[in-house]
């Protein structure tokens, strides 16, 4: 039941996030990818890009690249869906809670405009949406 719940969030949230023009980043993991160019030379540095490269094409996906990561859900790929997912929505769980924790220690004004903004953003759903599609398909 909830691995079918999983796809109805990534597929919704997907459509969200393609509706408001969201995409993703490579995050940390491009980041890293990016410091270990600079260290390596040779072929070692050009297999590192061209992987960089296939994330960021992946992160401009956005919503396309969640709604995929439906698929992969529906298809029991779930580890790898969960990682395009994130990659697609530009933010995991852990992203969202360090900007909600940001926002709270701000002050409650602060936080009660932020959630203001998620509650009226289309895009913040959507990524919403993206983040419960991943926990369900644990």
């Amino acid at each position: 039941m909830s691995s079918k719940s999983a796809v109805i969030l990534a597929f919704v949230g997907g459509a969200l996030l393609i509706i408001a023009g969201v995409t993703g980043s490579a995050g940390i993991v491009g980041t890293a990818i990016e410091y270990l160019i600079d260290q390596l030379e040779g072929s070692a540095a050009d297999i590192l890009s061209i992987v960089l490269q296939a994330l960021n094409f992946v992160a401009d996906l956005g919503g396309v690249a969640v709604i995929f990561g439906g698929v992969l859900i529906y298809m029991e790929r779930k580890r790898v869906a969960r990682f395009i997912i994130g990659i697609g929505a530009g933010m995991g769980l852990i992203g969202f809670l360090i900007t909600l924790i940001s926002a709270f220690l701000h002050g409650w004004a602060y936080t009660l405009y932020f959630l203001l903004i998620i509650s009226q953003s289309v895009g913040w759903i959507g990524v919403i949406l993206s983040i419960a599609a991943t926990l369900l398909a644990r």
